[in-house]
Formats: C-alpha cells, sequence, structure tokens
C-alpha cells in the first residue's frame, strides 16, 4: 500500500538514490530502504541533505517532495512531473472514446472476472475450476452462501467500495473526471466486485455463519485481516489495466 514516507532530519542524514528505493542514511543507525512503488509523498523536517538522482527518480515517478524547517513552516516543494499515475484517467478517457472502446473494456473486464473465478474455484477445492465458467461459479457461490452470506457479501463489496474511493486517486484515476462520469464508467464499483471473488473464500468456511456480532463491523473486521492481500490483487489489477490501455492506444 502507498503510504507517506516521512523523515525527521538529524546531522548528517541524507537522502540516496538505491534503484528502486530510496536510501535514508543517518550516522550511527542502520539504513533504510523505501521502494518508490511504495511512496505517495515524502515530507522533510529540519536537516536533510538529498542527492540529484533521488530527486529525479522522485520527480519521475511522480512523487511531490515537501522541505519544512526545524519550526515546520513549509520552506520548498518539489513537484514531479505528471508520470504513469496520473495518465490512468486519460487513458481511459482515450479508449472510451472510441468507437470499439467499450466494448474493448468489457471484455477486458470479463477476462479478469475469469482469472479471480478461477482462483477463486480453485481454492475452494472445485475439481472443474478452470472449465467452471464465472456466470456459473457465481449463481452456485451465492446459492450456497444464502440469505445472511449474500447480505455480508454485499457488506464487503461496499467497504472494498469505500477503500478504493482512496486507493484509485493514488494510480492516477481522477474520479470526479466530468468527461469519464459522462462516460459512465465506474472503475470502483467494476474493481469491487473483482476483489470480492477473493472474499468469498472467507465467506465460505464452515465457521463463517456462525460469527456473532454486528454483520458490518464483522465484515470491517474481515476486511482489515486481508486487507494487505487485498491491496496486492488491487494493484495487480491496475497493472493489467495499464498494460491493456498501452496495448490498446
Amino acid at each position: 500500500m502507498m503510504r507517506p514516507l516521512y523523515i525527521d532530519g538529524a546531522l548528517g542524514c541524507r537522502v540516496t538514490w538505491d534503484d528502486p528505493a530510496l536510501r535514508i542514511i543517518v550516522p550511527d543507525r542502520a539504513d533504510q530502504l523505501f521502494p518508490l512503488s511504495r511512496i505517495s509523498r515524502v515530507v522533510c523536517k529540519g536537516s536533510v541533505e538529498w542527492s540529484m538522482q533521488a530527486l529525479l527518480a522522485c520527480a519521475d515517478a511522480g512523487i511531490q517532495l515537501l522541505f519544512l524547517g526545524k519550526d515546520g513552516e513549509i520552506r520548498a516543494r518539489w513537484l514531479g512531473q505528471s508520470g504513469e499515475r496520473q495518465r490512468l484517467t486519460q487513458r481511459l478517457i482515450d479508449l472510451l472514446s472510441r468507437t470499439d472502446g467499450p466494448v474493448l473494456y468489457a471484455n477486458w473486464l470479463l477476462s479478469m472476472e475469469k482469472l479471480a473465478a478461477r482462483s477463486c474455484g480453485r481454492r475452494i477445492g472445485l475439481c472443474d475450476w478452470r472449465e467452471r465458467p464465472a456466470l456459473e461459479l457465481h449463481r452456485q457461490i451465492r446459492q450456497t452462501l444464502g440469505h445472511h452470506g449474500r447480505h455480508r457479501a454485499a457488506l464487503i463489496q461496499n467497504i472494498l467500495y469505500s477503500e478504493l474511493l482512496v486507493w484509485l486517486p493514488e494510480c492516477g484515476f481522477e474520479r470526479d473526471n466530468e468527461m469519464l462520469l459522462s462516460m459512465e464508467l465506474d472503475l470502483a464499483t467494476d474493481l469491487s466486485r473483482l476483489l470480492l471473488w477473493d472474499y468469498y473464500i472467507a465467506l465460505l468456511e464452515p465457521d463463517a455463519a456462525e460469527r456473532g456480532g454486528n454483520a458490518l463491523q464483522v465484515m470491517a473486521e474481515l476486511f482489515q485481516q486481508r486487507q494487505e492481500r487485498c491491496y496486492k490483487l488491487f494493484r495487480s489489477s491496475i497493472n493489467k489495466l495499464h498494460q491493456f490501455l498501452l496495448g490498446v492506444s
């Protein structure tokens, strides 16, 4: 998951570039490595010396740096270029503006759902998981879950949706873009449906129906337990979407 990097400067503190990560060097301490792919922005306070390579790497990745004085006042900003993180919205708009764009996107989404369904089928022990159509498996799972299970699945999907509204902008998706809204694409909804397949595994466990307490609270706890895995699956989906958009451009 992408997070802000906070650096509390000290005498001799340096930031260098150790591809693909920033290396923070502080005298008498072990060096620390922070991969750029996990950094949303950087905030430096006090005395921090940056190498030009590290600054340019952040610029190329679209990562903004904020430099604060010892008193906490802003001294300077380093604004990265509009990199791949900022291009997702425009690439989606370019695709959906084409005559065949909506069909191409729908086919990509179907292929992603097929992968998610196969993974789910394999993990729940279906012998024909390679051949089982996603629609048929989805119908079977919902029937097995029953009314209460379907209610909890809906809660999980809503929780996923709310998280995606935070995660997607970090990857360059402008959910309030008027042109994209006019095209009636809701990427957060589409991805929440894909990610829900991974949660079916837990919802189908024998003791899942026995979990007491408030359903929303129980599902929120389930989400938190699997959040790291969920975020990795989300990033994988975004990477596949980028590859798809590059391939059809």
